[in-house]
């Protein structure tokens, strides 16, 4: 009986130490799929500041932040609350929102991708979207620094 509760124990523990692990491992993709958004961000708004625009540029960086857009909801399951500082629990209070959220900056920055084909003129248009979006999204579910 004493080995069958110190195995069921140990594998508790690893069980425990993994979802410590995974939580960890879900904090730094969220922070990396944040810095890949943040970059291309910055690398597009180059564009539309008076910088020579470049579309093949503007839209491999919009492709980027559609890219990693596209499964960043999935990094917020239930029980992650603590894998990251900067994540607000409203993520998890209004889960749909936060979702539709993360699809929009996605269609949104394939629109913008899209867009740079067209010129400077519809790139900026598309890519106020894409940066509103973004806005939008920080002020509900990140928290301050």
């Amino acid at each position: 009986m004493r080995r069958i509760l110190a195995v069921a124990g140990f594998a508790l523990t690893l069980g425990i130490a993994g979802m410590a692990m995974a939580a960890s491992d879900l904090g730094a993709q969220r922070e990396a799929d944040m810095k890949t958004i943040g970059r291309s961000m910055k690398a597009a708004s180059a564009f539309v500041q008076g910088g020579t625009f470049d579309a093949a540029a503007a839209k491999a960086e919009m492709e980027k932040v559609a890219a990693a857009a596209t499964n960043f909801a999935t990094l917020f399951p239930e029980g992650s609350e603590k894998a990251d500082g900067r994540a607000s629990p409203a993520i998890w209070q209004n889960k749909a929102d936060f979702e539709a959220h993360a699809a929009k900056l996605a269609s949104d920055a394939t629109a913008a991708a899209t867009a740079a084909g067209a010129g400077a003129d519809a790139f900026k248009a598309a890519f106020a979207v894409v940066g509103s979006n973004c806005k939008g999204c920080h002020q509900s579910y990140r928290l301050a620094d």
